[in-house]
């Protein structure tokens, strides 16, 4: 079959987390599904998460003194490793020329430009943004939690910070921050999603999805904008699906390429859930709705990827990577196309 693109593919390489080799490259066949090998580094330690910018795959090294390794986007090749400025990170995106990384265990967000990540210009430690806080959820939300960074369309990042019950927002050029989006208690805010001006929070600690719009500030309280959270809708074909004694643990979303559809992966029950965002427009918006829910056909769904009419899906406990197809609704399939063994598989990026 002939190869229609590509699938990076990324895993944790030390126990306890598990024994992956690293991040590793894949011809797509024509029908979607993952073909040969065709490139693999070894030389990058627990690889979490990875995005590609700037010509480099880049990649947080997920360790007590955490690192951002940059990769050749081709061989795999490590081209150049930085200090993340914090402890275990989690996320990380390229915004203009800076690498922005979210540092789980430590709480921060920092900023590292590109050029000193490659090794061109001299190596300046990163800028580090924080703004402590704490839940409910003892064990979980005892201090704050960076766990993603997300550029809006405004020129501004969102952190969410698992631990405070935040998604807080800084100007990408000053690194000031400008807003917080405040979540109710135990919520725990993983992963995000943009749809114009509404926010669609993942809660780890709750298993919903929460939305709140973007409405401009009063002015007797300044310029700028607050957020102001609408409602939840469960990541499930039911509310009392959720279980929080098994950890039900919602891991990533993203939304369709027509912005009406919501993919959500959940760890606990280790399914794939769609939901219906199309009725988040104007100033009286509803509520998301459900569509789907599928088995993921593996083991804590960690991440996923939704393109060429398939959803591809890293199933870290299971060390598995299984493919789904698409049907005309852009909803997955019950029955998986593919499983492809791979070693605690953390994040997946197709191009």
């Amino acid at each position: 079959m002939n190869s229609t693109g590509q699938l990076l593919v990324s895993g944790y390489t030390e126990s306890p987390y598990g024994a992956g080799p690293g991040v590793v490259r894949f011809a797509l066949s024509d029908d979607g599904t993952v073909g040969e090998q065709l490139a693999l580094s070894t030389g990058v330690v627990n690889p979490s998460f990875m995005a590609l910018g700037g010509g480099a795959l880049l990649a947080v090294e997920e360790l007590p003194d955490g690192r951002i390794a940059a990769l050749d986007a081709g061989t795999l090749e490590l081209a150049g490793r930085l200090p993340s400025g914090g402890a275990d990170p989690a996320h990380l995106m390229l915004l203009g020329g800076d690498v922005w990384a979210a540092n789980y265990s430590s709480g921060t967000a920092s900023v590292t430009p590109l050029d000193s990540l490659l090794g061109s210009t001299t190596a300046v430690p990163p800028v580090l943004l924080s703004h402590p806080g704490s839940g409910p959820v003892a064990g979980r939300q005892d201090e704050s939690h960076a766990h993603q960074v997300t550029a809006t369309a405004w020129g501004t990042v969102l952190v969410s910070d698992l631990g405070a019950d935040r998604v807080d927002e800084y100007s990408a050029e000053s690194r000031v921050r400008l807003a917080s989006a405040e979540l109710p208690p135990g919520t725990g805010p993983r992963h995000v999603a943009l749809k114009g001006g509404f926010l669609l929070v993942a809660g780890e600690l709750d298993g919903c999805v929460h939305v709140l719009i973007r409405s401009e500030a009063d002015p007797v309280e300044g310029a700028g904008h607050v957020w102001r959270w609408l409602f939840k809708v469960p990541l499930a074909a039911a509310a009392g699906e959720i279980d929080a004694a098994r950890d039900f643990a919602p891991s990533h979303i993203q939304l369709s390429g027509d912005g009406t559809k919501l993919y959500g992966a959940v760890r606990g029950p280790n399914t794939l859930v769609v939901l219906d965002v199309g009725g988040l427009v104007g100033a009286t918006p509803a509520p998301p709705t459900f569509l789907r829910q599928v088995s993921c056909a593996g083991d804590w769904p960690r991440h996923f990827a939704v393109g060429r009419n398939r959803m591809y899906v890293a199933n870290q406990r299971s060390n598995s990577v299984t493919v789904f197809d698409l049907d005309q609704d852009g909803l997955p399939l019950a029955e998986p196309l593919q499983t492809l063994e791979f070693g605690s598989p953390t994040c997946l990026v197709l191009s």
